[in-house]
């Protein structure tokens, strides 16, 4: 991974370097002295953050030198204990208004050494032989230093936007030095303070090699997280060119200016330029990862051979290679050459706002299942799609808190949602099998049952029936949306034949559903829901399936008449009926026959045909 983030940063592309660049909010003053000592104020603005706008010459220039003045970290500061003064350079002094006597950290009456205090140990670090500052520039820095502890609580408090400062804005003051003064003592900072420490730094052909200090913690002061046994110290060394490259990919993750995830193409850099020239294209809008990827697959055709890494929270969540990515779901093709989608009927026969039964659904691509089904199967919590902005979030490796949902669906969550992201982003198929596919659906289902989420329920038993045969590569249990439309015409026969009689478990399966919706349909209790379907479906041996089923119809008898023929043919053969197969495996076609229009609510032409 190391290799190829370092490769990586040689390529990035001039305008993430130049969006890299930006101010500090807070006030930024510039300082330069004559000939004499003395001292004058060449330029001070307060900058704004988001809500600035377009940003001076002045804060441009500030920028230039803030960053190659900056930490690297609060723990390699120039400020510690206190940690409160965040540039190390002899030519600046960063610290928030938080900071400073008065703030929320030092108010006026703390005992705490405040920043002026400290201003003597901040500079006595800049003066380290390792640093190399003559002794014209000790002796300008000594000059910095003083002028600062003298003035600059007179300075600050003479600016107007002094007073307008929030506790987290920073307060940086600048000496009026060449750039490349600053960059030159930046260098000679980061040499080995990009490294987690310098303990183990050694010197090879002049090149430092030292541990990694890449989203890496150094366990030395921690017993219980260092190797006990091991018969080496440190696992491996990178250069201080390696970590310097890190370090600044590390920079521009954090301050998103790269797609998320990123694809790192091998024998194609060029695919990854456009990949971030697309995410850069314009300021203001930033396209998600299917834009990026779908743009590039209609430009090449084929997507392969490249590195992803996801990012977040301040922390590498996933890298991993992908070695052919399958944009499209299904790999048949239509007569004209194209993709056939895979189809998401509508055997449970919803009906949208306006009546109208909803159409069969069409999905082309891995993004396109990860839209519908993805979002339906585990209710917009894993991906979050907001129609009104054309918005999709995801939540593949956020901290999820368990007190915000249901437990089956958490758990649904923390189970499948690596997989899931690995079939979508990678093209990992087998991580996905219709085993997980049976789990994911059936276990919401049964959680919608208690909510009494009528809608839920039917849209997931359409994507169970429809898309099942996609996952059973084996071809083992014949599941699909013509087996339901074939059971309500056998239904339908069997119910107005008197030769005929239900033939098989999913016939039986299928009408043992219709027949306990209608029974508990006759319920006159104030508010009905389908959470009176779960004791049947908790059975496991048909005798007591069929015994609950008699005890539904003795219970409800008196609002059925007793000269309904379809009625007492379904009640006799489903009674008489003796499955051959469990009933948690016939559990889904149970549930097909309970939420599809039940045939006793339909006409007799509608459910013949």
């Amino acid at each position: 991974m190391i290799k190829e983030l370092t490769q990586f940063i040689d390529t990035v592309p001039d305008v993430i370097k130049e969006r890299a660049l930006e101010p500090k909010a807070g006030l930024h003053i510039l300082i330069k002295f004559d000939q004499e000592g003395n001292a004058d104020i060449l330029g001070s603005e307060r900058y704004l953050g988001k809500k600035h706008g377009e940003t001076s010459q002045f804060l441009k220039e500030c920028t230039r030198k803030q960053e190659a003045a900056w930490m690297i970290d609060t723990n390699k500061c120039f400020d510690l204990p206190a940690k409160g003064i965040h540039s190390a350079s002899p030519f600046c002094v960063a610290f928030k208004r938080e900071s400073w006597i008065g703030g929320e950290k030092y108010p006026t009456d703390s005992s705490k050494p405040n920043v002026l205090e400290r201003l003597e140990g901040y500079f006595a670090k800049t003066f380290d032989e390792k640093f190399n500052l003559d002794d014209a520039e000790r002796q300008k820095a000594i000059q910095f230093k003083n002028f600062l502890q003298k003035q600059l609580d007179e300075i600050i408090n003479k600016l107007p936007a002094y007073k307008e400062l929030d506790a987290s804005d920073y307060i940086v003051f600048y000496k009026d030095e060449p750039i490349g003064k600053y960059i030159e003592f930046k260098e000679l900072y980061i040499a080995d303070g990009l490294f987690n420490t310098s303990e183990f730094n050694i010197e090879v052909e002049g090149q430092i090699l030292g541990t990694s200090n890449f989203y890496n913690g150094f366990n030395s002061k921690k017993p219980f997280l260092t190797h006990q046994t091991a018969a080496f110290d440190i696992t491996c060394r990178i250069s201080n060119q390696e970590a310097k490259a890190l370090t600044e990919f590390q920079l521009y993750a954090n301050k998103r200016l790269l797609p998320n995830p990123l694809p790192i193409f091998i024998d194609e850099p060029e695919l990854t330029q456009d990949a971030i020239n697309i995410f850069h294209r314009d300021e203001n809008i930033k396209p998600n990862h299917r834009e990026i990827i779908s743009e590039l697959w209609k430009r090449k055709g084929d997507l392969g051979n490249y590195y992803l890494i996801y990012f977040a929270g301040g922390a590498i969540k996933d890298f991993d290679f992908v070695s052919k990515f399958n944009y499209h779901l299904n790999k048949e093709k239509e007569t004209d050459g194209s993709n056939k989608p895979w189809k998401v009927e509508n055997v449970t026969e919803i009906k949208d706002k306006n009546k109208s039964m909803q159409s069969t659904i069409e999905l082309h691509s891995v993004f396109d299942f990860e839209r519908v089904v993805i979002r339906q199967l585990f209710n917009n919590s894993l991906v979050k799609v907001d129609e009104k902005k054309n918005e999709v979030s995801m939540r593949y490796f956020d901290d999820i808190d368990a007190k915000y949902y249901r437990p089956a669906l958490y758990t649904l969550i923390l189970k499948y949602r690596k997989p899931i992201y690995d079939f979508i982003y990678k093209s990992m198929r087998n991580g996905i099998g219709r085993v997980q596919f049976e789990d994911i659906c059936m276990t919401g289902i049964m959680d919608d049952l208690k909510e009494n989420k009528d809608y839920s329920i039917k849209a997931k038993l359409n994507l169970y029936f429809s898309l099942y045969q996609y996952f059973d590569t084996n071809k083992t249990t014949q599941i699909m949306p013509s087996k339901i439309e074939d059971l309500k015409h056998q239904l339908a026969k069997t119910l107005d034949d008197v030769d005929a009689h239900i033939q098989t478990d999913d016939q039986y399966a299928f009408g043992a559903g219709q027949l306990i919706y209608y029974l508990l349909s006759k319920s006159e209790a104030g508010e009905r829901t389908h959470a009176v379907l779960e004791p049947f479906l908790q059975k496991t041996n048909h005798s007591h399936f069929n015994e609950a089923i008699a005890n539904t119809l003795m219970r409800y008898k008196h609002a059925i008449g007793f000269d309904q023929k379809r009625f007492n043919k379904l009640s006799s053969e489903i009674l008489g009926y003796i499955p051959e197969t469990g009933l948690q495996v016939l559990r889904p076609l149970l549930l097909a026959g309970y939420f599809c229009p039940n045939i006793f609510y339909t006409k007799k032409t509608e459910s013949q045909n």
